[in-house]
C-alpha cells in the first residue's frame, strides 16, 4: 500500500522523513531539487565506484562533520552570522536560505557516516557470534531511526532545522510528549544510535569511532549553543521576590 494512501498522517510521516534527510518538500524548488539530485548521485557513486576506499570516506565522514557543526556553530549563536542572513534576505528568505543550506549538510552528514561503515568494513568480530551482531544492529537501528523521526515529528521540521534558534525567538511552544516526555534529547542521544547500528553490522571499528565523534560534537554544539538559548527563550519567568 503506498503511503500517500493513508492520508494526511501519511504524507506527514513521508514529509518529515524526508524533512529530516535533507531535503523539505514544503519548500522544494528546481534549485534544491538539483542539487540533492546530484547529491544522492554522489552518495551513489562513492557507494560503488569507491566501494572500498577507506580514506576517501574518512576524509568525507571527518569533513562533513567539520562542516555540519561548524556551519551550525557559527550561524545560530546569539549573535552568529544568523543576523547577516536575515539582513541579507529578511527573516522568511534568509530563514529558507538556511534550511537549504543545512539540508544538504545533514544528507551529506548522513551519507558519509554511512559511507565510512562500509568502506571501513571489517572482518567479524571475534568475540560476539554474528548473529547475536546482526540482530543487535537491527534492534539498534530500529529504535535510533523511530525515536529520531518520532521526536521531529513531534516538534516539528522547523524545530529540527532550528528555526527558533535562527529567528531568536520561540516559533511554537516548549515539547514535553512524545519521546520527550521520557528523554530530555532524544535526537542527540538515542536518535543516534542508527549510525552505531550500520559500523556494528558492517564490523567496522572506524565507522564506529566517527559515529562516536559525530555524536560527541553535536552534544557539544547543543551545550555551548542551543542549550543556552532554550534557557533564555523557553524557560517560565520566575515569580517575583518578595519584599
Amino acid at each position: 500500500m503506498n503511503v500517500l494512501s493513508f492520508g494526511p498522517t501519511g504524507r506527514r510521516l513521508l514529509s518529515t522523513l524526508l524533512g529530516i534527510s535533507g531535503f523539505v518538500p514544503a519548500h522544494a524548488t528546481l534549485a534544491r531539487t538539483v542539487v540533492m539530485s546530484g547529491s544522492v548521485a554522489f552518495f551513489y557513486y562513492l557507494s560503488h565506484a569507491q566501494a572500498g576506499n577507506e580514506q576517501l570516506a574518512l576524509r568525507y565522514a571527518l569533513g562533513s562533520i567539520l562542516f555540519y557543526v561548524g556551519f551550525i556553530s557559527i550561524v545560530l549563536p546569539q549573535n552568529g552570522l544568523r543576523r547577516w542572513f536575515i539582513r541579507r534576505w529578511g527573516e522568511e528568505k534568509g530563514y529558507l536560505v538556511f534550511e537549504a543550506t543545512l539540508g544538504l549538510l545533514f544528507f551529506h552528514n548522513a551519507a558519509a557516516i554511512g559511507y565510512v561503515a562500509t568502506a571501513a568494513a571489517g572482518p567479524r568480530w571475534a568475540f560476539i557470534p554474528e548473529a547475536v551482531v546482526v540482530a543487535l544492529a537491527a534492534v539498534l537501528f530500529m529504535v535510533g531511526s523511530v525515536t529520531k523521526l518520532w521526536a521531529a515529528i513531534v516538534v516539528s521540521v522547523d524545530i529540527y532545522y532550528w528555526k527558533d534558534m535562527f529567528l531568536g525567538r520561540q516559533v511554537s511552544g516548549f515539547v514535553e510528549t512524545g519521546p520527550y516526555r521520557y528523554l530530555s534529547n532524544p535526537m542527540y542521544g538515542i536518535g543516534q544510535l542508527q549510525a552505531y547500528a550500520l559500523a556494528l553490522f558492517f564490523h567496522s571499528p572506524t565507522g564506529l569511532a566517527i559515529a562516536l565523534i559525530n555524536q560527541c560534537c553535536v552534544f557539544l554544539f547543543y551545550f555551548a549553543v542551543e542549550k543556552p538559548f532554550i534557557r533564555r527563550t523557553y524557560a517560565p519567568p520566575r515569580p517575583p521576590k518578595a519584599m
